[in-house]
């Protein structure tokens, strides 16, 4: 009889690690996948410090020359109109990772039946977070509508 209780214990002890194993694992992916999605929104800026560079040199020398072609200049917004919208993607995603690990958090708390107040302060953290993505929505959309007024 002990053994057979020693035996059930030490199942239930390797399933617990396993799903443990698990759990670590899927939170270190997300976190993996967070940080290399923010490198590389660090490299666009980057890339966009660049451009900024070679747009503000490229209107100095033009207009010292009196001779600024439309063409050439354009080229510069478009291709820093294309890194925003990549780092906007990358935003979003990031944001779409961490929302789905809230909502992952919070679903372990219903189902283990973790304190109410803890499980609160995750939903709290869920609604500011899709609040902040719409505002986030809000604000691109008046930034675009400000951009087309201008041109």
């Amino acid at each position: 009889m002990d053994k057979e209780k020693t035996r059930e214990l030490m199942d239930k002890s390797l399933e617990f690690i396993k799903e443990t194993s698990v759990k670590i694992r899927k939170q270190a992916r997300k976190k993996w996948r967070i940080s290399n999605l923010k490198l590389e929104v660090s490299s666009l800026k980057h890339q966009m410090t660049l451009i900024y560079k070679d747009l503000g040199r490229y209107i100095y020398e033009s207009t010292k020359e009196d001779n600024l072609d439309k063409k050439q200049y354009e080229g510069f917004f478009i291709k820093l109109g294309v890194l925003e919208e990549k780092i906007s993607e990358k935003r979003d995603l990031i944001q779409k990772i961490e929302e789905e690990a809230l909502q992952e958090e919070n679903e372990v708390l219903v189902t283990t039946g973790e304190d109410e107040e803890e499980l609160k302060q995750y939903q709290e953290k869920e609604t500011s977070a899709k609040e902040e993505k719409k505002k986030k929505k809000e604000k691109e959309k008046i930034d675009k509508e400000s951009e087309i007024a201008d041109s």
